[in-house]
């Protein structure tokens, strides 16, 4: 059963899961991969990828990228032998990030975390965004786009969305994917489920449950969430 939105949020599922820490390669058979992740997270994540239409060695910026949703976006957006840049806050995080394959992954609370991102391009900058944050970093994210980029707008954790003026879009030529896209994903959740599932059991993905808690201590859980502390996903057991 679903109980999250917008950024902040948890999946209870019914199931015995392991904690894992740091994340290890998920089971092979179906019904360990966790209903909740498949159809949510993984069918999203899936989703966005296609959306964004990134090629060959494109720079990818993943927002959020040790998160449920961004460790996901940091390996599919390799498949298609794209480079990517994952943020994240803390080495922890930053640990995961390097360790789903990312070329570089980016500390945002460093006051010259842009700088990083354009270094880390050779000075291009981004080809594409996955802005799950919103706020301050997705407006400096949005900053360090190369011309023709795409910014894919999914979340807006921060408790609020990037705001992109078009005119300014249309000037630097980079093409804004809205907020609106997860919503219109519905008639092909289920076609990303199964895409994700036969990509975690070929060994191509690795979904990251950080943490799982006992029903009993939903409110530990939820702490965990907004303090950023949480690595992946995070199930509450029943």
């Amino acid at each position: 059963m679903q109980v999250s939105s917008d950024g902040i949020g948890l999946d209870v599922a019914v199931t015995v899961e392991v904690a894992l820490d740091p994340p290890t390669p998920v089971a092979s058979r179906r019904s360990d991969l966790g209903v909740p992740e498949a159809h949510s997270d993984g069918s999203t994540a899936t989703g966005l990828v296609e959306g964004a239409r990134i090629g060959p060695g494109e720079w990818v910026l993943v927002e959020a990228a040790a998160g449920g949703v961004g460790s996901l976006l940091v390996q599919l957006a390799q498949a298609p032998g794209a480079r990517v840049i994952g943020l994240a806050r803390g080495a922890r995080k930053l640990d995961l990030i390097r360790s789903l394959g990312a070329e570089a992954a980016v500390d945002y609370s460093a006051p010259d975390w842009t700088e990083q991102v354009l270094q880390a391009t050779g000075g291009t900058g981004v080809d594409v965004v996955f802005d799950g944050v919103g706020g301050e970093i997705g407006r400096a994210a949005f900053e360090v786009t190369a011309r023709h980029a795409r910014f894919s707008v999914h979340g807006a954790a921060s408790g609020q969305l990037t705001v992109i003026d078009p005119v300014e879009a249309q000037r630097r030529a980079v093409e804004v994917i809205g907020i609106e896209q997860p919503y219109v994903f519905r008639q092909r959740m289920h076609q990303w489920a199964d895409q994700i599932m036969a990509e975690a059991v070929a060994g191509r993905v690795r979904p990251v449950i950080g943490q799982t808690y006992p029903l009993e201590h939903a409110a530990d859980a939820h702490a965990a969430i907004e303090s950023r502390s949480a690595l992946g996903k995070t199930l509450l057991l029943i």
